[in-house]
């Protein structure tokens, strides 16, 4: 019977020791299954996190590549590029919208639109390429116009200098052709066409003078006028005797005129005013014109 209790307490110390043993190796099992399962969620929870931020640093350089097109769009003066350059920004626009909407697990979609953004790079970096190139071309442009301009402002300048010299030769040649008189003297003639010094017996004033040497002046048919004015200084004018002249662009009025040959030699002239007027004592002016220039002024006296 000893034996017996004894060895069926021996079983059951066994089967204890087993189921023990049983217990720590299902403890162990469950601790390392959970410990497995806390670093996979750990991990897949990084790898979503290194996802998310992949999104960002992509939405970055999207962000980024947008901004160059933008800020190239505002330097470009040729239409044609300018228009390329906007399509191109439009694509980077569209790819920023999808990138928006696609999960930052989707690591296929994110490859791609990745693989997009390197395109858009490289077509960027030609169109720099281009511009570059179109700048230094309107650069050395910009230069050889600038040296146009420098030519012909050089040009216009020596024109302007041999217009001026022409000019001022063709006054200093009208100057040197003006016609100058001397010898000016007036006689008052009675109505015998005696001389008279006596204003109430002048019937006539003859007014006479010398067209002087000038061998520069164009000769032939010259008219002569003459403006005589009172001592108040009012215009001496008879009708079928006084008109208008030209003088300086306009038209001035004389008080008698004559048309004389002129050779360019000495020539005496001599003008006839029929006088109908009242005509007092003092100092009268009497101006000569030619060619429609002053030729002459001087002051005579009539007195009783």
């Amino acid at each position: 019977m000893d034996q017996e209790r004894t060895e069926q307490e021996d079983k059951q110390r066994k089967r204890k020791a087993l189921l023990i043993v049983g217990i720590s190796l299902l403890l162990l099992l469950l601790a390392g299954g959970g410990y497995y399962l806390v670093q996979q969620q750990r991990t897949i929870n990084d790898m979503r996190e290194l996802s998310a931020l992949d999104k960002q640093m992509l939405q970055d350089q999207f962000d980024e590549l947008n901004m160059q097109y933008e800020e190239f769009s505002f330097e470009i003066s040729n239409d044609s590029i300018a228009k390329r350059l906007e399509q191109e920004q439009a694509k980077v626009q569209r790819l920023m919208e999808e990138l928006k909407q696609v999960k930052s697990t989707d690591a296929a979609e994110i490859s791609r639109l990745r693989r997009e953004l390197d395109t858009l790079r490289k077509i960027l970096k030609s169109y720099v390429i281009q511009i570059d190139s179109l700048n230094r071309a309107n650069e050395a442009l910009r230069t050889e116009n600038k040296a146009q301009r420098e030519e012909i402002s050089r040009v216009t300048s020596r024109q302007r200098q041999l217009q001026e010299e022409k000019s001022d030769l063709t006054e200093k040649v009208q100057l040197a052709a003006k016609l100058s008189v001397s010898n000016f003297h007036t006689v008052g003639l009675n109505n015998r066409g005696r001389d008279t010094k006596r204003i109430k017996s002048m019937k006539q004033l003859q007014i006479n003078f010398q067209v002087d040497r000038n061998v520069t002046a164009e000769p032939g048919m010259k008219t002569i006028y003459v403006r005589l004015s009172k001592p108040d200084g009012s215009l001496m004018q008879q009708p079928g005797e006084s008109g208008t002249m030209p003088f300086e662009s306009g038209k001035v009025p004389y008080s008698v005129s004559r048309q004389i040959e002129y050779s360019g030699e000495p020539t005496q002239v001599s003008l006839y005013w029929d006088i109908q007027e009242y005509l007092p004592e003092g100092s009268y002016v009497a101006e000569i014109f030619a060619d429609g220039y002053k030729i002459g002024r001087y002051s005579f006296s009539l007195g009783n």
